[in-house]
């Protein structure tokens, strides 16, 4: 009885480390893209360009703002949910080039006008779609991770459509009804 104890305290105490070990490699994981978005958001602001962000339904810019960044942890944990196995098929360059473009994102949307930033989103969301396809052959996980992204995104890209074809005269009115001269 004596020899069996401290084999329990062992095996209980490597259980606790493997566990922290895997919650710090998660954290880890899903704070590269915030400490790249970081060190961009520092070079952008060097160059005076402020980033621009999401917030639909008259929320304020705040809340787009932690969006965002919720949204590129949870890419950076997808990363890791891929990678994590040993996965080392096309489905890592398909989800880095998506996390790099979705942190270039905010950066790039103040010059656009309406239509030209949705089609921005609706390109970034295909691109999304793509690597989330990918990805769902490596690990379920990870396509799960990058679902709620996605459909932000593709929410974005649908309500940015809509609004540019209702004030596109195709579809809107160029004019009223005005009596002839």
């Amino acid at each position: 009885m004596a020899t069996t104890a401290p084999l329990a305290l062992t095996h209980s105490a490597t259980r606790t480390q493997s566990r922290s070990r895997i919650a710090l490699s998660w954290l880890l994981a899903a704070g590269w893209p915030l400490g790249l978005f970081g060190l961009v958001n520092l070079g952008a602001e060097a160059l005076n360009v402020l980033p621009l962000y999401f917030s639909p339904f008259g929320l304020p810019g705040w809340v787009g703002a932690a969006g965002h960044l919720a949204q590129l942890g949870m890419l950076g944990a997808a990363f890791l949910a891929l990678t994590h196995k040993g996965h080392q098929g096309s489905a890592r360059h398909w989800l880095t080039g998506f996390i790099l473009a979705y942190i270039a994102l905010p950066f790039i949307t103040p010059p656009l006008d309406s239509l030209q930033l949705s089609l921005v989103c609706t390109t970034l969301f295909l691109v999304g779609f793509a690597s989330v396809v990918r990805v769902a052959v490596e690990s379920k996980i990870a396509a799960a991770l990058m679902a709620l992204p996605l459909a932000i995104l593709g929410l974005s890209a649908t309500m940015g459509l809509a609004l540019s074809a209702a004030f596109t005269p195709p579809f809107a009115l160029v004019q009223g009804q005005q009596a002839a001269i």
